[in-house]
């Protein structure tokens, strides 16, 4: 079976290393022929290269530019794909308008956030969808009440690859806490920081900085905050960081989100680095972590609730121990091959193809 997966994104985010996981796992099934169509600047094209998986460059990462469209009618034509898979808004964007002139394969599309859609095109082009896949049974939800059919619809949450994460001995002289994720609003750092205010005034806490790595158009907003809370000297503003790199360095996880969330990455690599993790109450966060169990849960904006999790998990060890413990069971249920298998009987189902 011969797959076009696309996806559009300038940055390497959650999504694209989805698409790196199925790409390569399609390329170890003996039946699969992967071919991953992306921007000739995507980042995900080193990591494509250095494992063999064939690409395509794409002229530009804008759905609408002409030369898109005509590059991947091209692509469709030559490498006849029984099934194209987008992974982002504007592969969705894309991949429908080239449906519409050509009929030949099946359309997949994944959605990874749980906004409503627009209507009009935003959503019709996921209509024009034979399947689509929510990476949480919240955003399944969400597409349902847009009125996408039932039918169409299916949860299939993303995963990681455990083993890409080294676990080190921490031996900081100060306890790190930290957080990973693009610097826009839906992450919630704000509330971090907040939080972190509140810590200052907590008598049982030990010393502590906290470290944020990430990129993104609050950068400025957030090192205001950050300084108008007396927090500039507590709080490591990093920048891109590749996760792998920095989850060993943290003590204590933190995901602040405050909405639009899919399948949370980070939350599983904690879960994978053996280390606390402390998460909003959105639904999809509830999909993943149970309170006490393999994590701590903090009503969503809520900043003192927030910071008095964090003092918990620090101050208790054996609580810490039993959220490491559990996590390490829990992220053997969201791997890559757990993922990259459900989407290869989707794809199986729609053709009409056997396993």
């Amino acid at each position: 079976m011969k797959v076009l997966l696309l996806d559009l994104g300038k940055i390497i985010r959650g999504g694209q290393r989805q698409v790196f996981y199925l790409a390569r796992y399609l390329a170890q099934t003996p039946g699969f022929e992967p071919l991953v169509a992306v921007p000739n600047n995507s980042p995900l094209k080193p990591l494509l290269e250095e494992a063999k998986i064939p690409c395509a460059d794409l002229p530009s990462s804008n759905d609408y530019n002409p030369f898109n469209i005509f590059r991947l009618t091209r692509l469709i034509s030559s490498f006849k794909p029984d099934v194209v898979h987008t992974n982002d808004a504007k592969g969705a964007s894309l991949a429908a308008l080239v449906k519409k002139f050509n009929d030949s394969f099946k359309l997949v599309h994944s959605r990874r956030v749980s906004y409503k859609l627009k209507p009009g095109w935003s959503r019709s082009k996921y209509l024009a969808g034979d399947a689509l896949v929510a990476v949480s049974r919240e955003i399944q939800e969400v597409l349902v009440s847009c009125e996408i059919p039932k039918e169409k619809t299916s949860t299939i949450h993303s995963g990681i690859d455990a083993e890409m994460y080294e676990l080190e001995q921490r031996q900081h002289p100060v306890l790190t806490l930290g957080a990973v994720g693009a610097l826009s609003t839906q992450k919630g750092f704000e509330v971090l920081i907040e939080s972190l205010a509140h810590l200052k005034e907590s008598p049982t806490m030990p010393d502590w900085q906290c470290m944020i790595a990430g990129e993104g158009p609050l950068l400025r907003e957030l090192k205001q905050q950050a300084e108008k809370l007396d927090l500039a000297r507590s709080i490591l503003f990093l920048g891109y960081q590749d996760s792998r790199i920095v989850l060993p360095e943290i003590d204590v996880l933190i995901i602040p989100s405050v909405d639009g969330e899919g399948s949370n990455a980070v939350i599983k690599e904690g879960w994978a680095t053996k280390t606390p993790v402390i998460t909003s109450d959105l639904p999809s966060n509830l999909e993943l972590v149970t309170h006490e169990h393999d994590g701590l849960v903090f009503r969503n904006r809520n900043a003192k609730e927030l910071a008095t999790n964090i003092v918990r998990v620090v101050t208790d060890q054996t609580l810490a121990d039993k959220l490491i413990n559990n996590g390490s069971e829990s992220v053997t249920n969201y791997t890559d091959k757990t993922m990259a298998q459900k989407y290869v009987a989707l794809y199986q189902r729609l053709t009409g193809a056997t396993s």
